[in-house]
């Protein structure tokens, strides 16, 4: 009850403070994939599912930040940004903890791994993933720090330079998703045609974090110009 209160304390005296500290525990929760993929190509599922325990952890811990955050939100007056932008960008900081529970989910549940010949350039993806994630993260953070200086316009061009950024790295999560997937198909009739669907899903599922971090920026940017 006293963690809550004080939350809730300094949700209303800097609400961009406690967003910030829920991106950090998305994040969190992001940079457990590639242990989780080492492990799952490797055929390691019992420290797999450890990997996975951790992780749901990490998301319940989120998902309760999130509860406070909502609950505890001051509006009109009290506000120097938009509530909604503020929800909206809980929102989508939210979005990457719950993909990435649901991409060790399906691996793990199906004991998914990738052709061996292409883990290597899987790994690379979910790293540059986990990069576009803690850039988003950067960006969030420096909006924090802007919005103690009244947001002003040196610190908003900071922030967009941040941002582009992030941008350029969905663009390459995007082209080495592509990658993988003409590779992928290579391997097709090594693979069931159920695991090769959901192998599929996964890179999808892979790629819509790094998705979730650009938007968690296109918000951040939002609030530095409001």
């Amino acid at each position: 009850m006293k963690v809550r209160t004080a939350l809730s304390e300094v949700i209303i005296s800097s609400p961009l403070a406690v967003l910030e500290e829920h991106a950090k525990s998305c994040a969190s929760c992001v940079a457990k994939l590639p242990v989780f993929f080492q492990e799952a190509q490797a055929g390691k599922w019992s420290r797999a599912e450890k990997v996975q325990k951790e992780v749901s952890e990490l998301e319940s811990a989120a998902d309760e930040l999130k509860g406070v955050v909502r609950q505890n939100m001051p509006r009109g007056l009290w506000m120097s940004v938009s509530r909604t932008d503020l929800l909206e960008l809980v929102r989508m900081q939210d979005k990457m903890a719950n993909d990435t529970k649901d991409v060790v989910g399906l691996s793990l549940g199906r004991e998914l791994a990738f052709p061996a010949p292409l883990e290597k350039q899987v790994i690379k993806y979910i790293s540059t993933v986990l990069d576009c994630v803690n850039a988003a993260v950067e960006v969030v953070s420096a909006t924090r720090e802007l919005s103690r200086t009244a947001f002003g316009a040196r610190q908003v061009k900071a922030i967009a330079s941040k941002s582009a950024a992030v941008e350029r790295l969905e663009r390459k999560t995007d082209d080495m998703q592509s990658r993988l997937r003409a590779k992928l198909r290579g391997h097709e009739d090594k693979l069931s045609p159920i695991d090769a669907i959901f192998l599929y899903q996964l890179l999808t599922q892979i790629g819509d974090i790094a998705d979730s971090a650009e938007k968690v920026t296109h918000r951040a940017q939002i609030i530095a110009n409001s």
